[in-house]
């Protein structure tokens, strides 16, 4: 899973002296100790505002997150929309409620978004402003189905927030302060929901990879990387094999040549039950890397059953 947390300095950790912040922590939270292949981008950017955002948000994930991956956005902003210049604020309400529409339109159409709404400061006037933004970002959310959490509303109740921001810099908490926020976000079920379909399991796996074409890639997302698509007629065994670099060959040199493939070579990583796998016996093919499993397609429903995890893109090529 890779993760692009796009946002303003609150999203950065600004002022956090372990450089976590709150992306960083409820990244580490969610793998449990476990292993899990969660990429985390954190693209907070200090000063931005809503309209920031709006401008750049769609190159950033273009570059980050690949079509066929398991990709997903986290946006927070908002407290620098708020700031007064020359007596107005820097962006209009309108002008912000309208940016946050476009934006979360554009991108809940590529990937699963969640927004996290903007937190108080150590300035009671504009906290007001602030959460009169974070309502309306809420019902902006609702109206596009996106989870929306307010965290202007618990922080404003802390014991820890508004002390850090007064010890920091009116504005910013340190690791304290992200810590608490870290939590609200890690309890939140909008961001627990991400997490119910990856598989935790305490039984031993062996590490498998598959070079696939665009075809099978595309099925393969359909499943949401849970499991392989059913053989063909003319396919009476599927092939994952035992090393990396054999898989790297096959996507590499054969499938990027081959119009079945689309030119394009996939290679994926995943874990399979080890017990499951005693009943095959491992295949050697030519030299001391080219081992695989022979899996006669009839089984190939069950040996889905026995992935742990999802399926992950380890490398992509063509020509």
């Amino acid at each position: 899973m890779r993760i692009c947390f796009i946002g303003d300095s609150f999203v950065n950790g600004t002022g956090d002296p372990t450089y976590l912040g709150w992306t960083g922590r409820i990244c580490a939270a969610a793998c449990g100790g476990q292993r899990q292949d969660i990429t985390h981008y954190n693209l907070g950017v200090r000063g931005e505002t809503s309209a920031d955002i709006e401008t750049r948000w769609f190159s950033e994930i273009s570059c980050r997150l690949p079509h066929y991956g398991d990709g997903r956005i986290v946006f927070s902003f908002g407290v620098n929309d708020t700031y007064l210049e020359n007596g107005k604020t820097r962006v209009a309400l309108e002008k912000s409620i309208e940016n946050l529409r476009y934006i979360l339109k554009s991108a809940k159409e590529l990937f699963p978004v969640l927004m996290v709404g903007p937190p108080p400061v150590n300035d009671a006037a504009r906290t007001i402003r602030i959460a009169n933004l974070s309502e309306h970002f809420s019902q902006v959310c609702s109206e596009l189905n996106v989870p929306y959490l307010d965290i202007c509303t618990p922080l404003q109740k802390s014991e820890f927030w508004p002390r850090e921001l007064t010890e920091n810099d009116g504005s910013h908490p340190r690791a304290a302060g992200y810590t608490e926020l870290a939590k609200i976000v890690h309890n939140w079920d909008g961001w627990k929901a991400w997490f119910k379909n990856i598989n935790r399991s305490d039984k031993k796996t062996v590490t498998l990879f598959r070079a696939v074409g665009k075809k099978e890639m595309e099925l393969i997302k359909e499943s949401d990387f849970m499991a392989f698509p059913p053989r063909l007629p003319f396919q009476p065994m599927f092939y994952p094999v035992l090393y990396k670099a054999y898989a790297i060959k096959i996507a590499r040199d054969w499938n990027t040549k081959d119009a079945a493939s689309g030119y394009f070579g996939y290679v994926t990583q995943f874990q399979v039950v080890a017990e499951f796998l005693k009943k095959y016996s491992v295949q050697t093919v030519g030299s001391s890397i080219h081992k695989e499993y022979w899996i006669p397609a009839e089984d190939l429903a069950e040996f889905n059953r026995n992935i742990i995890g999802k399926i992950e893109i380890f490398a992509e090529y063509q020509p």
